[in-house]
């Protein structure tokens, strides 16, 4: 089975206010010693993983566009060069408008990119600015139709809802607008107050639990109506469009880790790297790696998260790929919170598949803990 590389840039030229990701702002100079960083990684893993045949890349952050086309194309033409890549390898990178426009997204055309994911998050320009986005919303579409004009024609979409102030009349000119663009996928997420943000020591007036519940519902009635599927809690698609690397992730596939603080999961071993820039660029000097701490996921880790990755997808988890990986049945090891769950009808038992009904997903956190 193929596996998926992420590449993790931290860079942005400006850092929003409820981020709490490995990123930062003002550190440009670090940029080009932290790319000479990033290939002495990659150069050491092949060594160590020459079996693995990689089928996706992704380059998150942080912002990838605002390092630029160059830096990251360089990256793509390395991992080729030292790994084996899937000729139809589906290599993403995410942007930001105001940091690329149609020249860059040429450029990324040229190197390899083959899908985009772009930061929306709203289009009201108040609410823009509140989160401390640099975009309006004109840029956004200045920049969406910059990345057409490129080529790109597997695009996903970034919205928040449950912002400061947000209306639900709000939240449904957002989804009307964000439909007009026709992109090929959107991610829909719930903003969630991260200690450690400017956020978390504002006080911000937030929608209730309900209001915010019932925007998500918006979410998935609007996009299942104009033919998106709603293939993971949070994450819609056109038919073929889904995010093949995002999905490794919920199938509990292998996948690579590359930069500072990327997050690896390779035959059951999982491990990071050093988070501070610095401090990866000088590890990597000194080893190749830059893996700061890891721990050997056990079986019953792996079942649970089997489960719980699996039950986010709206097409569930298969009984008979449960007892191929474990050599157990899925109702052996957790048929007491499944039996709950079904009497109660969030689950479904259907063949093969145990999957959420559709009034489920929303408070599918509270019923997945019991799997944990």
């Amino acid at each position: 089975m193929s596996s998926g590389l992420y590449i993790h840039i931290p860079f942005c030229k400006s850092k929003c206010l409820y981020c709490d990701f490995n990123s930062f702002a003002g550190k440009d100079e670090c940029m080009a010693p932290y790319f000479c960083a990033l290939d002495r990684e990659v150069e050491a893993w092949s060594k160590r993983l020459s079996g693995k045949t990689f089928d996706t890349i992704y380059f998150g952050g942080g912002t990838p566009s605002y390092a630029g086309a160059d830096f990251l194309c360089g990256v793509i033409a390395l991992l080729k060069n030292n790994f084996d890549i899937d000729p139809n390898a589906e290599i993403t990178v995410e942007c930001n408008p105001g940091t690329i426009g149609f020249d860059g997204f040429q450029d990324l055309r040229q190197g390899g990119v083959n899908r985009l994911s772009i930061g929306l998050q709203s289009t009201d320009d108040k609410m823009l600015r509140s989160l401390g986005r640099i975009h309006t919303a004109d840029d956004f579409e200045t920049c969406f139709d910059a990345a057409r004009c490129a080529g790109f024609d597997n695009i996903s979409l970034d919205l928040m809802y449950g912002l400061p102030d947000m209306t639900m009349e709000d939240w449904g000119r957002t989804l009307e607008k964000a439909l007009s663009f026709d992109a090929e996928h959107i991610s829909v997420y719930a903003l969630k107050v991260e200690d450690g943000t400017p956020f978390s020591k504002m006080e911000l007036a937030l929608p209730n639990d309900d209001l915010t519940a019932d925007m998500y519902e918006r979410a998935v009635e609007v996009f299942r109506r104009a033919g998106y599927k709603r293939y993971e809690i949070s994450n819609f698609a056109k038919k073929g469009s889904e995010s093949r690397h995002n999905q490794k992730y919920w199938r509990l596939d292998d996948y690579l880790g590359i930069g500072a603080g990327a997050y690896s999961c390779i035959d059951g071993v999982r491990f990071s790297n050093e988070t501070d820039i610095l401090t990866y660029i000088e590890k990597t000097k000194q080893k190749g790696f830059a893996v700061c701490g890891e721990e050997v996921v056990s079986l019953d880790e792996q079942m649970s998260e089997f489960v719980f990755l699996g039950l986010r997808c709206e097409d569930g988890i298969s009984l008979s790929e449960f007892e191929k990986r474990f050599g157990r049945t899925i109702m052996d090891v957790f048929g007491a919170p499944i039996k709950k769950y079904t009497d109660y009808g969030f689950l479904v038992l259907e063949g093969d598949n145990l999957r959420f009904l559709d009034k489920s997903f929303f408070v599918s956190n509270r019923i997945l803990a019991d799997f944990v």
